[in-house]
């Protein structure tokens, strides 16, 4: 019968408290996104769900149709005519159909899915502040509207280089008028959709009742509407003239930083109502 051993058991070596604090930072849930690059990663999601989503490709062909209106008017019409005809679709289609209507249905599913769906609450599991959430959803939306309403943008771009207008202000005023009216609509429809349950219908009523047919019978209330503001941006190439439905007393730089103002806000509104939003129950 052998002798029990009498030597000692080793003990595990205890690390410094520095390493141990380190490799406590460095252990993360599976699945989590990494430390670094949060905020650009969380985008990246962002911008895949709205993108890879079945409505974003429905939405495509209304920018689609506009493109083929932009055709049809280059082929049939002589140049005289397509003065009146670009201002039509670079102000009263793009900013005032293709641009709400696109931002809408993006902006609202930004937090109405999740609403729906009963998944908000996942949003304790981050480990950032909420607040980059929104931003991330807000921006994703705007990138997602934008790339949309590329061909629609295209059409007025041509259309207006056709009628002998410069080149370049063409561009800008085209540009700028649709990503600021995007950040601005979008930014406005991500609140909505923290604020209401039904925030597409929400929406819908709004861009219907108050942009479409308020803002167009009553100049007073112009200056409350961002498709106001962004036809007069869109006027860059042609200063001298102030479209029906426009804020006439504001110029394309002042309009163009209502625009930014309005986008900054609404995600700042809509950052702090998902601060104090209960996701245990949902939202309110």
């Amino acid at each position: 019968m052998s002798a029990p051993s009498t030597r000692p058991q080793e003990q595990p070596q205890e690390q410094p408290p520095g390493r141990r604090e380190q490799g406590q930072r460095a252990r993360r849930a599976p699945g989590a996104p990494p430390r670094a690059g949060f905020g650009t990663t969380l985008f990246g999601f962002s911008l895949g769900a709205v993108l890879l989503r079945g409505r974003t490709a429905g939405l495509a062909a209304l920018p689609l149709v506009v493109a083929a209106v932009a055709v049809v008017v280059l082929v049939l019409t002589s140049v005289p005519a397509r003065y009146g005809l670009q201002t039509t679709l670079a102000g009263d289609l793009l900013i005032g159909l293709v641009v709400p209507i696109v931002a809408l249905v993006l902006g609202t599913g930004a937090f109405g899915d999740e609403r729906e769906g009963g998944t908000l609450p996942l949003l304790r599991s981050l480990s950032r502040p909420r607040w980059h959430v929104v931003v991330a959803r807000a921006a994703a939306a705007w990138v997602s509207t934008v790339v949309v309403c590329l061909p629609a943008a295209a059409a007025a771009v041509v259309l207006g280089v056709s009628v002998n207008l410069p080149a370049g202000d063409v561009v800008a005023g085209v540009a700028l008028a649709t990503v600021l009216t995007s950040a601005a609509y979008c930014g406005l429809f991500v609140l909505l959709s923290l604020l209401a349950r039904r925030g597409l219908l929400a929406g819908l009523a709004y861009v219907v009742l108050w942009e479409t047919f308020l803002a167009g019978l009553a100049p007073a209330l112009r200056g409350l509407s961002i498709g106001s503001y962004g036809r007069r941006v869109v006027t860059l190439a042609t200063p001298g003239d102030v479209p029906l439905g426009t804020v006439a007393a504001s110029g394309t730089l002042t309009s163009a930083l209502v625009l930014a103002a309005v986008a900054v806000v609404a995600v700042v509104l809509a950052s702090w109502r998902l601060q104090r939003t209960d996701l245990t129950s949902g939202g309110a």
